[in-house]
């Protein structure tokens, strides 16, 4: 599969991808600019920077080499360089409760759907629509895996990414975390599902 707008190319990952993907998500989700950290856990991130790295690409290479049947990494790229990655996000089944709820999740029944998680865009190139494009590519990728629904999460605080699920389509479906949000100050995880349109 692959995918070219004006400016941004979506195709799904391989093994020359895993080292553009880790440095993305490590700096997103451990060392990005948007999160708030105090010094402590800055220096503390910095030291232990290359070990994150690390384990990040090798749980990203085991589940893209293993090539599972509901499994896919999908890349962005720019014309500039399309052999390095600039964003990336990943595609799995996962268990999602079957009714929505917003209390407490234990004991509900749950079924497996198509879930987006580790999505990532290098600092460099956030808000320019790659972000979008990733998620329209994931969509149709699920859907040619046959399925009519996808979920994801998103914190509670993460309002640009939350603003950018909603104008996508995604609806509030479950919220979790509430018990360290009253007891910690945790931000909720708020789970989102999309319907999508038959094509």
């Amino acid at each position: 599969m692959q995918r070219q707008s004006s400016s941004f190319t979506i195709r799904h990952a391989n093994s020359r991808d895993v080292g553009h993907v880790s440095d993305i998500l490590t700096e997103s989700f451990y060392r990005s600019s948007d999160r708030k950290v105090n010094f402590l856990q800055r220096c503390f991130t910095d030291w232990f920077y290359p070990l994150l790295r690390y384990g990040i690409m090798l749980d990203l290479s085991s589940r893209v080499s293993e090539k599972a049947p509901c499994y896919a990494c999908l890349i962005a790229t720019h014309p500039a360089n399309k052999s390095q990655a600039i964003a990336s996000l990943e595609i799995c089944m996962r268990y999602v409760p079957i009714k929505p709820h917003h209390k407490f999740w234990l004991g509900h029944e749950m079924q497996q759907h198509p879930y987006i998680f580790n999505l990532a865009v290098h600092p460099q190139w956030r808000r320019r629509g790659v972000a979008k494009q990733l998620l329209q590519a994931a969509e149709k990728t699920v859907q040619q895996w046959g399925f009519s629904r996808l979920h994801m999460h998103v914190l509670e605080d993460n309002q640009p990414a939350r603003n950018l699920y909603e104008r996508m389509g995604y609806r509030l479906y479950s919220q979790e975390g509430s018990l360290t949000y009253w007891l910690m100050g945790s931000p909720r995880r708020f789970l989102l599902q999309k319907k999508l349109e038959e094509n």
